[in-house]
């Protein structure tokens, strides 16, 4: 890569990684306020994963089940995008449904849509991080979870933004517990936009520990 590659690529991080994962952090402490045992399920987990100097060290922040699936369940119900799109390389005959792409065609995959399928994810209005652990994982069908897109296309910062997330979550819910308050909205609200997925509001109540 060219030092202007690099760069291109720096800045990508920083605009397309901050603003996401704002959102994503806000929409984690909602859904932590409207599911309290849930909320207190990650809290013991994080406060279990502390060394001896109240730190979660990196090889243990990204082996927490937890704390994994609520952000990942987060991502699935409020994903960053919800729209991808994607150019066909080359002609390409879809199976035997008779639609045909053709080279230069674009493609638009409705990730929002996806997400909230009932046929991939029963119960899909519904936040169930536990969809996410290791031991119900490999029951989500390829391609139907796709909050970073997939493919050699995929988010470059996908990596970044998890762990920078996974960081937020687990040093915000050390020190503060949150609740649903009079003017927390249920559901949500969004604003209408091109492809990002913006609430109007987030508002929960937020207490010290």
């Amino acid at each position: 890569m060219s030092e202007t590659e690099i760069l291109a690529q720096a800045l990508v991080f920083f605009l397309a990684g901050y603003e996401t994962t704002a959102s994503t952090l806000s929409y984690c402490t909602y859904e932590l306020a409207l599911n309290p045992d849930k909320q207190q399920k990650l809290y013991d987990e994080v406060m279990s994963s502390l060394d001896s100097n109240g730190i979660i060290p990196y090889d243990t922040l990204s082996k927490m089940p937890y704390l994994d699936a609520v952000i990942s369940e987060t991502l699935r119900k409020y994903p960053p995008a919800t729209l991808l799109t994607r150019e066909a390389s080359t002609r390409y005959e879809l199976g035997s449904t008779g639609l045909t792409l053709f080279k230069g065609q674009i493609v638009e995959i409705p990730v929002y849509a996806i997400h909230h399928s009932e046929e991939y994810f029963p119960n899909a209005d519904k936040f169930i991080p536990e969809r996410f652990l290791p031991e119900n994982r490999h029951k989500i069908v390829p391609y139907t979870y796709l909050p970073f897109g997939a493919g050699p296309r995929s988010c470059i910062g996908m990596r970044f933004a998890l762990t920078e997330a996974k960081l937020g979550l687990a040093s915000i819910i050390q020190k503060y517990r949150f609740s649903r308050g009079p003017r927390t909205e249920v559901p949500l609200s969004f604003k209408n936009g091109i492809n990002l997925l913006q609430p109007k509001d987030v508002i929960v109540r937020i207490h010290e520990r």
